[in-house]
């Protein structure tokens, strides 16, 4: 490590088998160290040094390091200069022995790797874990490998450095504070139970981050400094398949150490954030980490099944089947253009619903109307995006809050209108993050939405009208913070990129967005009884688009693709069907259109049977393909999944399979009310094959005939109740 600057002075934490905390960690069956200190700026720069001499060198460094690129705020000050191939880096001393911040989980592991082969040259990508050049969100892929000399600590490995005290007086146990300490921390350098946090304001307001080791007598039981405050500090372990556990507090948290997990919503293997640092542990020796460190799982089970609540009809107070696009700056053309691929939602985001003056609230007013009325012609109905009212409300303007009233009022009566969209994706309105000011602004946001649905629902009386959001990257954000305010909530679902079938064309990232969406949507319906299902967004499958004008990213997919990805969602517990997106400032794709009013009419014959049967599945499936076995969309969705569906004539059986090439695909219903009991010949909708459906009187049930499913397939089969043998 730099010489004349702070080094990690490794610290060996013993008492191996110790028992756990009554929140259940802590407990470490092994002897290891623990670096003293957070890893200094200093030392990433004699890092990059070496091994960051590249543009493609890991992303190792970033402009969020430098003030100078990247604006004022917690920033570590690594500056970079010279050409790619031959950069070089520097720290002022001001920063070099103040944390590093702005490094992922994955930089922390290529460090470990760089210190495990002995620094200098020594290789990032392999040693005591195997990174090959992944640069992904797929946290299960990266595990300790045996013989790890450095490594990130797990959490139990961290948990036990901070707050096991093998001689706390009364006995060995937990400290509430990793300073020795039950009582809260002050901010005061001379104490003995202090560190760098929020009070106010910030400790320092211009570096943000003390020089490791300023709380020089807060000292862990294990000599450990600074696991409280600072920044917070990355973990090994997992909540699957995306976010990274995180540990300690930061110089924007409330309460800095306090041992309960970080509540970690947004961040991933690849985030790069101003309050995460990163502190390593090591073997005892350096013969390396010889033994297991449990699974960095969750412990819960890793399915959750949807509640069936589906979206209410306002007219009818019956289900409605939403076949819907979001579109931009819809009018009259559009319309007919989504009417005749067989649409009948629009959600309208650019509606004219803007109320800053009276003379705009009456001619908005007509002009919603108008397209309200020819929406109705159409046969579609409108989810009306109201786009920036809540900021009215967390200002109470009662004026323009009036002009909102005066503009629902005039279309409340309205058949088309089937509800209200609040903004769009409003975790980029109120940023995410774990610090004090972050969860203080997201609050302030929540609340003016929330403010916005009470008055609606005051001026339009209607309780089965829609009031709904759209969460954009839903995993990735803060949007559980939303829940408690709206009726329901679209999840996106990234289409597989059709120059890439296996993966999506983020990485890894599209696919595990997919399932992961879902399962947390499950949860999202469990912990808020008043949700109704949500409606997956199929992302990528309107206008060609680019980010920053350079790389396509929302291609041109193919059919199968984007109809996986909606009856997918639908077995899992979906409602409805989403598209995006239309009117964008580029002419819409044709082969879309085309692509989309075939999935349309092919889901409209099944509306009939949703909305009868959607909530309580007429019959029973079981399968042989059940398990999760990581091969794709893993960790919360089965390799196959099923959607039992009836209508007076027919039973459908939708079938998904998400996982892998399965040559032996089993399917057994139980439930059917079928005429005699005889064997039948079933087809797949409009594919034009069959298998043979036949009852066993050993199991009471009935079973198609063994069949392949590939990735990406889906069967929708269709028995006639009223089966006529010939």
């Amino acid at each position: 490590m730099p010489d004349g600057h702070k080094s990690l002075e490794l610290l060996l934490v013993g008492d191996e088998g110790n028992r756990a905390d009554t929140n259940g960690y802590g407990s470490v069956g092994y002897r290891y160290r623990i670096s003293k200190y957070e890893i200094t700026t200093a030392q990433w720069v004699a890092f990059l040094n070496h091994k960051g001499k590249s543009e493609n060198d890991g992303g190792l460094w970033s402009n969020d390091m430098d003030k100078e690129l990247s604006g004022e705020g917690p920033r570590c000050e690594i500056k970079r200069s010279g050409q790619p191939g031959s950069f070089q880096y520097r720290v002022s001393e001001q920063y070099a022995d103040r944390p590093v911040n702005h490094v992922s989980f994955l930089d922390a592991c290529r460090f470990c790797n760089w210190l495990h082969n002995g620094q200098g040259d020594g290789d990032t990508e392999t040693g005591a874990y195997t990174l090959h050049g992944y640069w992904g969100t797929d946290g299960r892929r990266i595990r300790r490998n045996p013989g790890a000399r450095y490594f990130v600590p797990t959490e139990d490995e961290w948990y036990k450095a901070a707050y096991f005290d093998p001689a706390k007086p009364g006995g060995a146990g937990y400290w509430k504070y990793p300073t020795r300490s039950d009582e809260k921390l002050n901010r005061d350098p001379q104490s003995s139970n202090a560190a760098n946090f929020f009070l106010d304001e910030f400790l320092d307001p211009e570096c943000y981050f003390l020089k490791i080791g300023t709380f020089a007598k807060a000292v862990s039981p294990y000599g450990t400094l600074d696991q409280a405050g600072n920044v917070y500090e990355w973990t090994e372990d997992l909540k699957a398949p995306f976010l990274r556990t995180l540990r300690g507090g930061a110089y924007d948290s409330e309460d800095a150490g306090i041992h309960l997990p970080v509540r970690n919503s947004v961040y991933s293997s690849i985030s790069d954030v101003p309050d995460v640092g990163i502190r390593i542990a090591a073997s005892e020796t350096d013969a390396g980490f010889t033994q297991i460190a449990k699974p960095a799982e969750n412990a819960s089970s890793p399915i959750s099944d949807f509640p069936r609540r589906p979206w209410i009809d306002p007219l009818t107070g019956k289900p409605f089947f939403p076949l819907a696009w979001f579109s931009y700056a819809s009018d009259q053309n559009d319309l007919d253009e989504l009417a005749e691929q067989g649409a009948n939602m629009v959600l309208f985001i650019n509606a004219p619903g803007d109320v800053d003056t009276e003379q705009m609230a009456t001619d908005n007013a007509i002009a919603m109307r108008k397209y309200l009325d020819h929406a109705q012609s159409r046969g579609i109905r409108v989810l009306i995006q109201i786009g920036s009212w809540h900021s009215a409300h967390i200002r109470g303007d009662q004026v323009e809050i009036d002009r909102q009233r005066r503009w629902i009022e005039a279309i409340v009566d309205h058949p088309a209108l089937f509800g209200y969209q609040l903004y769009d994706e409003p975790e980029y309105r109120a940023g995410f993050g774990l610090g004090v000011t972050t969860r203080k602004q997201l609050q302030e946001f929540a609340d003016g939405l929330n403010k916005t649905k009470e008055w609606i629902r005051r001026w339009d009386k209607n309780p089965n009208r829609m009031v709904s959001v759209v969460f954009n990257l839903v995993p990735l954000s803060s949007w559980t913070e939303y829940l408690p305010i709206v009726d329901s909530f679209q999840v996106d679902r990234y289409p597989l990129d059709k120059d890439q079938a296996y993966f999506g064309h983020r990485g890894d990232w599209g696919p595990l967005i997919m399932a992961w969406s879902m399962h947390h949507g499950a949860q999202a319906m469990h912990e808020h009884p008043h949700l109704r299902n949500p409606s997956p967004c199929m992302q990528g499958v309107g206008s060609e688009h680019t980010e920053g004008g350079m790389v396509g990213v929302w291609r041109n997919p193919l059919y199968d693709e984007s109809r996986y990805m909606a009856y997918s969602s639908l077995t899992v517990g979906s409602w409805g069907v989403f598209h995006w997106i239309r009117q964008f400032g580029r002419p819409n794709n044709p082969e879309i259109a085309k692509n989309v009013g075939r999935m349309y009419r092919e889901l409209r014959e099944l509306i009939p049977a949703l909305e009868a049967s959607y909530q309580k599945p007429p019959f029973e499936v079981i399968h042989n393909h059940q398990q999760i076995t990581r091969e794709f969309l893993t960790d919360s969705i089965t390799d196959i999944t099923t959607l039992g569906l009836e209508d007076s004539d027919r039973y459908y059986l939708i079938v998904c399979n998400n996982s892998k090439t399965f040559s032996d695909v089993k399917l057994r219903l139980t439930g059917l009310q079928l005429k005699g009991t005889d064997s039948r010949q079933i087809e797949v909708l409009n594919e034009g094959w069959s298998r043979n459906l036949s009852y066993s009187e050993d199991d009471r049930q009935w079973h198609i005939d063994p069949h392949t499913m590939c990735f990406g397939d889906v069967n929708v089969w269709v028995i006639p109740k009223d089966h006529r043998t010939p």
